[in-house]
């Protein structure tokens, strides 16, 4: 990982960069498996300006953004349910160049100093089981998978493993919220 990144919260007029990302993360890693018009029939619905504009100003949401010199690499959106006594990291996406570097794991610690934020100690995610390669890399950092229900994306539906990591509290610099 070079010292050329910055992690920092998402902001109003970064909702074009998340679309760009999102769009070019899930050609990479869903496409072999969803057609590519149920994709675009998902994006269209749950990754519009609006959607995400709504999903920013909700005291429950916390969304992450890498910098690399300035030009947005990687997201999160770390999604607290109050009601279900649970955080969600609900979306971890590294533009498919910028892979292997590190900074997935970089967001999931932002992630989780989130998650303890609002309380939670633990943090939990879903993957689809058919994206090999993400769900072995969160199953090696000690993600443990407790069910399994299907997720749509247009006409598709894929199954798709739900589970949580333990959040460690730490006193440590690193874990404090900036």
């Amino acid at each position: 990982m070079t010292n050329d990144l910055s992690v920092r919260p998402w902001r109003i007029g970064d909702l074009e960069d998340i679309r760009r990302i999102t769009w070019a993360t899930w050609l990479a890693a869903y496409a072999r498996f969803i057609p590519e018009t149920d994709l675009r029939s998902y994006f269209d619905t749950a990754y519009t300006l609006d959607a995400l504009a709504t999903l920013l100003a909700s005291p429950d949401f916390r969304g992450l953004i890498v910098e690399e010199r300035g030009a947005p690499i990687a997201y999160a959106k770390v999604k607290h349910a109050p009601d279900e006594q649970k955080c969600y990291l609900s979306s971890l996406y590294v533009l498919p160049g910028h892979q292997g570097k590190g900074i997935g794991s970089l967001l999931l610690d932002h992630a989780e100093r989130h998650a303890l934020a609002f309380g939670m100690q633990e943090i939990w995610l879903g993957v689809m089981v058919q994206n090999v390669r993400t769900l072995e890399w969160y199953e090696r950092i000690g993600f443990v998978f407790v069910k399994e229900e299907p997720f749509t994306m247009g006409a598709t539906s894929v199954p798709h493993r739900i589970g949580y990591r333990p959040i460690a509290p730490s006193t440590d610099e690193h874990r404090k919220m900036p």
